[in-house]
């Protein structure tokens, strides 16, 4: 099953209305997460839709098409854009201006990057250090994959059983879709189950602009909504690595780390000028790139057109936010799953010695605090996630502990 999983796939023996569904299969893999942090916010579901889309076409032309990720919403910004929404004097289009900001702030830290070049950061993140911060990345997320499953565990079950059915046992087209397929099965086992609500595709209408808003400049918005960027900088960065070792390339040095900051920055500013979120790779397509063994950026792209469109289309758009949470978790617990085995083989094919105490010290301070520790606020306005502290903490131990302890 592994070395079938692992298989890279050439995009090039695919028709193209293969690579149309196989771009369809990454947007509906991290649709549910996406349109979570409007629903939450209140910002416009369209809109973010819009902003994803484009956005992960951005980052694609500043990577030059060597990376392979999809951006989405970043969970990061839900507080501060709530404490916003929430304010009496304020709105989320002030909000808007803080997105911008972290925006601003990713072209900083891209800046920042590319001055101290891939062998600073390469020292920075060895693979004790990333191996244990991309397996968190799954791990810390496998609560939230099974609160979704539990809401009908028959119907998230048969949607996983598919899934890996087709991804171990299909063949030809089936075997790279899996995803796609497993969310088609478990939507129909949901309506077999009566679980599926119709109403809202009913009503909704074929045709429909995004909600685009513009920005409104606040100081005080600026600075509650700007500084969680400093977790997304954290995410995002572990996320590349993900990337980066799931597809066998080092895009420590091609393209490079700064290269994505530049084009996630970018991609969120132009996010926050039409009412949506701020931006951040998404493991759920990581998930996608190591079941599949599809590593083109180029179906990566079609999903982000794919989101595009969706966003003018109101009745699609209603139709995939009627999948109950049940098939999202289903799929999630395998999608979740792969990314921390992807760190796991971080490990193993740099040939972690984890007989050292040294190594050991490190991966087992990330792997606890990241998957145990939920969340902190930071002046009562930013959340760190786990993840983001153990990451900080990891980098510290692998830089201040000496390289002899016994």
């Amino acid at each position: 099953m592994a070395a079938k999983l692992a298989e890279q796939c050439d995009v090039g023996e695919f028709s193209i209305w293969q690579k149309i569904f196989l771009g369809l299969q990454h947007t509906m893999a991290m649709f549910g997460a996406t349109i979570l942090v409007p629903i939450i916010t209140g910002l416009n579901v369209s809109a973010t839709l819009f902003a994803v889309g484009l956005g992960t076409l951005i980052f694609h032309f500043f990577t030059s098409a060597k990376v392979p990720g999809f951006l989405g919403s970043s969970f990061a910004f839900i507080a501060p854009l709530v404490l916003v929404a929430e304010s009496s004097e304020l709105t989320l289009q002030h909000a808007q201006a803080g997105i911008i900001g972290a925006g601003l702030v990713y072209l900083i830290v891209g800046f920042i990057v590319q001055l101290a070049g891939p062998d600073n950061v390469a020292k920075i993140f060895p693979p004790v250090v990333t191996g244990p911060i991309i397996m968190v990345i799954g791990l810390a997320l496998a609560p939230v994959a099974l609160d979704w499953a539990s809401s009908n565990w028959t119907v998230a079950l048969v949607t996983l059983a598919f899934t890996i059915a087709m991804a171990v046992f299909g063949t030809g087209f089936r075997r790279v879709i899996p995803i796609l397929l497993g969310l088609i099965c478990g939507y129909s086992a949901a309506v077999i189950a009566d679980v599926v609500v119709f109403k809202e595709i009913g009503e909704a209408a074929w045709l429909g602009f995004p909600g685009f808003t513009l920005p409104l400049f606040s100081w005080e918005v600026v600075l509650i909504v700007t500084p969680a960027a400093i977790v997304s900088i954290v995410e995002h960065t572990g996320d590349i690595l993900a990337i980066g070792d799931t597809i066998g390339r080092d895009v420590l040095r091609d393209p490079g780390l700064a290269p994505t900051f530049y084009g996630g920055g970018v991609g969120t500013i132009i996010s926050g000028l039409l009412g949506g979120p701020s931006l951040t790779t998404y493991g759920e397509n990581i998930g996608v790139l190591a079941i599949t063994g599809v590593y083109s950026t180029f179906i990566v792209s079609l999903g982000a057109v794919w989101a595009i469109v969706l966003s003018f289309i109101p009745k699609v758009e209603a139709l995939i936010e009627s999948i109950p949470d049940s098939v999202i978790g289903g799929v999630s617990i395998l999608l979740y799953g792969m990314i921390a085995a992807v760190g796991v083989r971080t490990m193993v094919s740099n040939r972690v010695d984890l007989k050292e105490a040294r190594n050991l010290i490190i991966a087992s301070v990330i792997l606890v605090i990241g998957v145990g520790l939920d969340k902190i606020m930071v002046l009562d306005r930013v959340e760190m996630s786990g993840m983001v502290i153990a990451a900080v903490i990891g980098i510290l131990l692998h830089q201040l502990l000496p390289e002899d302890i016994c």
